[in-house]
């Protein structure tokens, strides 16, 4: 009977697996599978999950952060209502389900992240650029919108701050995730995660379907004047494509090839836009304040992306209605 019963509890704390849960393990069994026998890199359980507890400790700060401040503005006319909020955010039925948000957050990033890093391996000799430069430009009546952002806005000073901002993408990203994640209600986190979680499954197919450089890496010669006025996007870019290009030869030379996960190279779509609308468009009906903040953030990145050459203007697109998709479907499966 006691069994029975602690049985009981523990299903009413952890739940049923989500919908959302089991599309990212799903995601997670068929690109190991890709990976070991298309890609043909023996890649095991312990490296491809090595960088899931630092991720964990990452977003939990944040996690924690969101709580605080969340209990701050409930205790805005009483401090009371503040130190209730906070103490029911360490209850163990919510505490579990913050560290379930928590666990399939890390999950997805290692996922996503190592299945974008061995598309050169995934899909060799595949890229799109050509087909996604043409769409672009006749999309915008025959004008690169890259060039023409470039000629409207030639002022090295603006493209120098850009490059801070643009840096600073992860975390404007996880401080959303940290403010929404930390919400008492298991539905509206749940809501939340299913969405955002979506955003990168979606995005990373797209990038297996639709493989791409971007035009820093293709047209080149057209980003060299705001690639030196943004020093720190053109490091990484210089990495990004060092690491590319050790993945590219990976099977002539095996021996002593470190693949770095975070350093995998994609263009279409734009999950820098897409993460940041999804953000938006979630706080749309939940707070103004962050509504137009996350929307500000979002056109600042879309032009920060097109202007260096990190993506076609049509990957921006394409991200923003992900974003939307994603919004649609946390709130319905969430």
């Amino acid at each position: 009977m006691v069994i029975a019963a602690g049985s009981r509890t523990l299903r009413g704390r952890v739940g049923h697996l989500r919908l959302y849960e089991a599309l990212v393990l799903a995601d997670f069994l068929i690109v190991l599978w890709l990976i070991r026998r298309r890609a043909g890199v023996a890649l095991g359980l312990p490296r491809i999950l090595a960088d899931v507890p630092a991720f964990a400790y990452f977003a939990a700060g944040f996690l924690f952060a969101g709580l605080v401040l969340r209990s701050v503005w409930a205790g805005r006319r009483s401090p009371r209502r503040a130190w209730i909020r906070f103490r029911a955010a360490f209850r163990p039925p919510a505490l579990v389900d913050v560290a379930r948000f928590l666990v399939l957050l890390s999950f997805t990033s290692c996922v996503y992240t190592w299945f974008k890093v061995m598309l050169p391996l995934l899909r060799p000799g595949v890229l799109f650029d050509g087909t996604l430069y043409r769409l672009e430009t006749a999309l915008h009546f025959g004008v690169n919108p890259g060039r023409f952002l470039q000629a409207l806005f030639p002022y090295s000073t603006l493209w120098r701050a850009l490059d801070g901002w643009y840096g600073w993408f992860i975390y404007t990203v996880i401080a959303g995730v940290g403010f929404f994640g930390s919400a008492l209600s298991r539905r509206e986190r749940a809501r939340f995660a299913a969405g955002f979680s979506l955003v990168w499954l979606l995005g990373s197919w797209i990038y297996f379907a639709l493989p791409a450089l971007g035009p820093c890496y293709i047209l080149k010669d057209d980003y060299a004047d705001v690639r030196a006025s943004m020093p720190g996007q053109s490091a990484v870019m210089d990495a990004l494509y060092a690491n590319y290009g050790r993945v590219r030869a990976f099977h002539r030379h095996p021996e002593g090839t470190d693949i770095l996960p975070y350093f995998g190279i994609a263009a279409m779509p734009s999950l820098h836009v897409a993460a940041q609308a999804f953000l938006a468009l979630f706080a749309r009906r939940r707070s103004r304040i962050l509504f137009f903040a996350y929307a500000l953030a979002t056109a600042l990145t879309l032009f920060t992306a097109v202007v260096s050459g990190w993506h076609y203007a049509i990957d921006a697109y394409a991200g923003l209605v992900l974003a939307w998709l994603c919004v649609r479907f946390g709130e319905r499966f969430g």
